[in-house]
Order: structure tokens, then sequence, then C-alpha cells
């Protein structure tokens, strides 16, 4: 196929263990805002300023977002900001916990596991 028949990507899908708590963390220690939340079918629509969506997925599964390479575990879900000390200090008194946090050369990466146990990562670029 020579031409892509994707456009962009629309959203992405995380497992939470109870969505109706994921929103309100998200949506307060992330700012993420909500677009909607269905407690019935147990999913929820977030959104940032930018990029595509999120969909949180209750499930009762012992599963996460996260994949490994020579076994160090590695987030699927990685963002920008241009605050991640303020973030970094933010989770830190939160109790969150942080896996990674340190200057790379080319930025300043964050890594830290959110309370469903979704690793998430965040880099801020060096100007």
């Amino acid at each position: 196929m020579s031409k892509s028949v994707l456009k962009t990507l629309e959203h992405m899908q995380i497992p939470v263990k109870r969505v109706s708590e994921a929103v309100e963390w998200y949506v307060s220690h992330l700012g993420f805002q909500v677009l909607g939340v269905s407690e019935e079918h147990g999913h929820a629509f977030l959104t940032l300023q930018e990029g595509p969506m999120l969909m949180l997925w209750e499930t009762k599964d012992v599963t996460d977002a996260n994949f490994s390479v020579n076994g160090q575990t590695m987030p699927v879900l990685l963002y920008n900001t241009d605050q991640i000390h303020v973030l970094h200090d933010h989770l830190h008194e939160l109790g969150v916990e942080i896996t990674f946090y340190q200057n790379e050369g080319f930025g300043w990466v964050l890594k830290f596991i959110d309370p469903s146990g979704n690793m998430w990562g965040v880099i801020q670029p060096n100007d």
C-alpha cells in the first residue's frame, strides 16, 4: 500500500482498577479534562489541550499498560511538558511511586506509576 489509509491517532486505552477514582486522579493531579464517563459500561474519555484522547477502562483483570525491554519496565504513554520539575515535586508530595527522574542530555525524563499500576513517562526537552 503506497498511500497511508490511517489519518491520526484517535485515542489510547488503558486499564484502571476503578474508573471513577482514576478519573478524579487524572483530573486532579495531571490536569486532564473529562469528555465523558459511563459508570454503567466502566469507561471514561479524558483529554488534554493537545493530542489524542485517553480512554480509561475499568477492569478486575490483573493487567496494566506497560511493557518491558531487557527486564526493564517501560511506559506505553509518554507525554510532553515544560514543567517537569513542578510535576515531579507534586507527585513526590502525593507519595506517587517515581521510578526515574533525570536529565538524559536531550531533556529531562520522569517516569511514575499511577494508582492502577500503569507507568507514565513525561519528557521535557532541553532548550
